[in-house]
């Protein structure tokens, strides 16, 4: 996002494992025994798109490492495969920050690219809700008879109208803050990574990294609770790491 010297990048990069580790070990709310929500992925995010995308690598793999080594996963054996979809996580912000910058496409081509995005994640619902017969959350289970399997989806959907909605208001109070501070990433940015982040890695490689590492068999026993969280994940990360970034840049600015 802005030039930071080699003392300063090895500073912060150390100071969000230190952040992302307690976030994603300590600060976190257990949705079902295999799926937690908690702030580590808007610190990721955050911390790829200000420090790039080696940082982020970084980040990610030594905050799994030395988490598992603090407090491992539910005791489970160690699986390199989630420590490298961590990494790769980390990388993937700075990395579409990069292809913006090179880029320099509009809002619009953002945004329609969003709203595909977040039609795979009602279709992924839809899907899941016309196959499953429950699924269990918070330690309850939930059985889908037909009224959900209509209800469900078409809340989905409004839902995903109306973050599209917010993503839209939000880009438009930071217009001004934009041309204050040039590096500042939109929300449209922002929210797009945050859903590449949700679809690629939350809901697909991440889901199959812990089925190989917990040797779950349904699909549908992790998708699910994950999609569930990803719902609550897209405003939420994308206003903190939104309002992150600005902050971020203040400060820089403020020491100049």
């Amino acid at each position: 996002m802005f030039k930071l010297s080699v003392l300063q990048r090895m500073t912060l990069t150390a100071l969000m494992i230190a952040f992302y580790m307690v976030a994603t070990r300590f600060i976190m709310v257990p949705v079902t025994p295999y799926v937690r929500l908690s702030a580590g992925v808007a610190i990721l995010i955050f911390s790829s798109i200000l420090l790039g995308p080696i940082s982020g690598a970084v980040i990610g793999v030594a905050g799994d490492l030395i988490g598992i080594a603090i407090s491992p996963y539910l005791g489970m054996a160690y699986n390199p495969f989630m420590t490298i979809s961590y990494g790769l996580m980390g990388a993937t912000p700075g990395l579409i920050m990069m292809l913006f910058r090179k880029i320099k496409a509009k809002d619009l081509i953002y945004s329609i690219l969003f709203f595909i995005l977040l039609g795979v994640i009602v279709i992924s619902l839809t899907v899941y809700m016309s196959t499953a017969n429950e699924v269990e959350l918070f330690n309850h289970v939930f059985k889908f008879n037909l009224a959900a399997r209509i209800v469900v989806p078409i809340i989905a959907t409004i839902l995903m109208g109306l973050f599209g909605l917010f993503t839209y208001l939000l880009n438009k109070r930071f217009k001004k803050r934009r041309e204050e501070y040039p590096n500042l990433p939109s929300p449209y940015q922002v929210s797009f990574i945050v859903v590449v982040i949700e679809v690629v890695f939350t809901l697909f490689i991440n889901v199959f990294c812990k089925m190989w590492l917990m040797e779950i068999k349904n699909f549908e026993l992790i998708f699910f609770p994950s999609l569930f969280i990803a719902f609550i994940y897209l405003p939420a990360n994308t206003l903190i790491v939104t309002y992150l970034s600005l902050l971020a840049i203040k400060v820089v600015r403020t020491r100049e």
